[in-house]
């Protein structure tokens, strides 16, 4: 995830030891273009990017007011209320070494991808009623909106799945090469290249168990985050761009991610329950908003949809979401109204406990797409 990045860094221990004039320094350094893709001794170059790619990026939309600070925090690639923001953009000036990356595994994988559940097996979908009836929905609110999660579960449904032949979801990463610990992952910083390892692997069971439903679903996996980590969500904006003038029948955009932390003994974070007996991942559903002054008229929507996913996903699997995180910045979700970033667990699971929890919530976004 970008807010956390690749740096194996406790960023609180850090942020306490920056001071006003590393702050200002690292700002500068960002004005200026003095920035290394996260990926230090790889053979590739990072690609370029013009200041006309910034400052468009950060141009207000003809039905918005020009907002100043919005428009800075874009420029520089961080948000000025909150330092911390600024360690995680991986600027040449403050970072700790990145550990070399080892030679990616070619092995075929331990465990296959499960195949969707055949149509008798299916779980049952819970139904509309029982969907806007959420009561209690979680969320962590990094922003200054007051919201309702319950009573946005309850709001009528904005997207619809409308069970045809035309892709209705696409699934895409901005960070496509995060991967999950384990054997095969040993002496490696949990990304590769790799399609039988990384969120790659994940989103091929999500996009099953949609399928599953009558729910036709694409996948794009174009890597973003390789050779360089630095503008992979702009990269990420031009794929989603252009996926939706191939898909216009598209109406909800998945941009799945694996979660990261680790702790000053060098544990990694894992986040799992067991769920009707089987080891799982807990996901997390992470929302944008305008908060920062970016054009984005459908937080609301997006929002919406995420809350009737979560109250399907509490009622047909409890224990598996964690609270829904609601940030300031936009993550590419003003595309649609159905824009979603999914957290599958995080560099202390298991690619197969996330796995577990993709078919899981491959049904929970049936739910909320057919009976939401």
């Amino acid at each position: 995830m970008k807010w956390l990045g690749i740096c194996i860094i406790n960023k609180r221990r850090f942020y306490k030891r920056l001071t006003a004039a590393a702050l200002a320094a690292m700002a500068a350094g960002a004005a200026a273009g003095l920035c290394i893709g996260a990926y230090r001794g790889m053979p590739e170059a990072a690609p370029a990017f013009s200041p006309q790619d910034v400052i468009k990026e950060g141009l207000p939309h003809e039905d918005e007011p020009f907002n100043i600070k919005g428009f800075v925090n874009t420029l520089l690639g961080f948000d000025t209320d909150k330092p911390e923001t600024i360690i995680e953009q991986s600027s040449v000036l403050f970072t700790t070494p990145v550990p070399t990356a080892t030679p990616i595994s070619t092995a075929e994988p331990t465990l296959p991808p499960p195949p969707p559940p055949a149509a008798g097996e299916l779980p049952q979908l819970p139904e509309h009623d029982a969907i806007i009836a959420a009561n209690g929905l979680k969320i962590n609110n990094a922003t200054g909106y007051s919201v309702d999660l319950d009573a946005l579960a309850a709001q009528p449904s904005e997207v619809k799945a409308a069970l045809t032949d035309a892709p209705e979801v696409l699934i895409m990463h901005t960070h496509t090469t995060e991967c999950y610990i384990g054997d095969e992952m040993s002496g490696e910083s949990e990304r590769t290249t790799n399609e039988n390892y990384n969120v790659c692997a994940v989103a091929d069971v999500l996009a099953g168990s949609i399928e599953a439903y009558g729910i036709h679903t694409v996948h794009d996996k174009t890597i973003h985050d390789y050779p360089s980590y630095q503008g992979s969500y702009t990269r990420a904006l031009n794929t989603i761009t252009e996926d939706m003038k191939k898909y216009p029948s598209v109406k909800v955009v998945i941009d799945l991610h694996r979660d990261a932390y680790v702790y000053p003994d060098g544990t990694k974070l894992r986040v799992a329950a067991n769920v009707n007996g089987r080891e799982t991942a807990q996901a997390m559903l992470v929302l944008g908003t305008d908060s920062m002054g970016l054009y984005h008229p459908y937080w609301r929507a997006n929002l919406s949809l995420a809350a009737k996913i979560q109250s399907a996903a509490e009622i047909m699997y409890p224990g598996m979401m964690r609270p829904i995180n609601l940030r300031r910045e936009r993550f590419n979700m003003h595309v649609t109204k159905g824009s979603i970033l999914i957290e599958v667990g995080s560099n202390g699971n298991t690619l197969a406990e996330a796995k577990a929890a993709a078919e899981n919530l491959g049904a929970a976004i049936a739910a909320a797409l057919i009976n939401g």
